[in-house]
């Protein structure tokens, strides 16, 4: 069985340095809406991949006023 040091799918979320939006909902505890909406003002940077929006670790945590 491999690691997941040998597999980056198998990281655990918060390991990763994106998201997608359903997963930064579930990390956060916020709802999807929320993220949509703060993402659509301007207070959540994001990254479009394709039709994907990724949210990257470092701007989740900006966006909550963590401590990277």
């Amino acid at each position: 069985m491999p690691l997941a040091d040998d597999n980056p799918a198998l990281d655990p979320p918060a390991e990763r340095l994106a998201y997608s939006v359903d997963e930064a909902a579930r990390l956060t505890g916020l709802s999807r809406d929320l993220l949509y909406d703060e993402m659509r003002r301007g207070n959540l940077p994001y990254l479009k991949v394709a039709r994907r929006r990724l949210i990257t670790r470092q701007h989740l945590q900006q966006f909550l006023g963590v401590a990277s």
